[in-house]
């Protein structure tokens, strides 16, 4: 179970995927965030498990519109110094 209090947002969509509500922890009570879009829908991740997490950014990402799926950064690279 997860626990709403831990200080992590947590977003929630409606069935025609207009609408958004966000919901935060902070010190003292709830903060929310609600967007609700005139005419486009937000591209939802789509994954076989209810919850999914996201980072900081993929949120924004989604906030702005974008199609996290499609959303991918430059894959990182670990280098070793030889001595």
């Amino acid at each position: 179970m997860l626990n709403p209090f831990s200080g992590a947002l947590y977003a929630f969509t409606n069935r025609h995927r207009n609408k958004i509500k966000c919901v935060i922890w902070e010190d003292n009570g709830f903060v929310l965030h609600y967007k609700g879009l005139a005419e486009e829908k937000f591209k939802w991740p789509k994954a076989s498990d209810e919850l999914v997490s996201l980072t900081g950014e993929q949120i924004n990402w989604l906030l702005d519109g974008y199609d996290l799926s499609l959303m991918k950064g430059h894959k990182t690279l670990y280098y070793e110094a030889l001595c």
